[in-house]
């Protein structure tokens, strides 16, 4: 009875140990993310000229980064998302300096983004990890500016209305 009794608290130690382990490792360490695999394209060549920032976002939770534009840089970027089992995703949001969300992605691992900057300021870039329970990600985010390289805008027709 007594052997029974220790194999039975060994394997309950070792099961707890490997879960204890692994929610550890998901929670608290995802990995490194490094320089996405679309750096290259975003930078057309010139990754040097670049951004590239790496940082965790634990889960329910959300880490913002901002960065300084000036009025008709062309903002071109790219992110990946590791870490995790399964849906390694993560939402991104792009605000301008008057806090309006100019871009925003669905739940992906990775994405290219190209967004004008309107206005000087500082823009904030949202990764939102919150509807993950137990799962961080380690985030890969690099941008490219293009000084004065933003479209132009174009007034756009008012749309008809519709008649009965």
């Amino acid at each position: 009875m007594k052997s029974v009794l220790i194999g039975i608290l060994v394997i309950g130690t070792l099961i707890g140990g490997l879960v204890g382990g692994w929610v550890a490792m998901n929670m608290y360490w995802p990995g490194e993310a490094g320089t996405p695999a679309h750096a290259g394209i975003v930078s057309n060549g010139q990754i040097e000229d670049c951004v590239n920032v790496n940082f965790n976002v634990r889960p329910r939770a959300s880490v913002e980064r901002t960065a300084l534009f000036e009025k008709g840089d062309l903002i071109r970027g790219t992110f990946e998302a590791h870490g995790g089992v399964g849906h390694v995703d993560i939402l991104l949001r792009v605000r301008d300096p008057q806090r309006q969300e100019i871009y925003a992605s669905l739940r992906t691992d990775s994405e290219d983004f190209t967004f004008p900057a309107s206005i000087r300021g500082e823009y904030t870039f949202v990764f939102d990890n919150r509807y993950s329970f137990y799962t961080s990600k380690a985030i890969g985010l690099f941008y490219c500016v293009d000084p004065g390289r933003a479209p132009i805008p174009t007034p756009f027709a008012p749309i008809p209305p519709v008649s009965p």
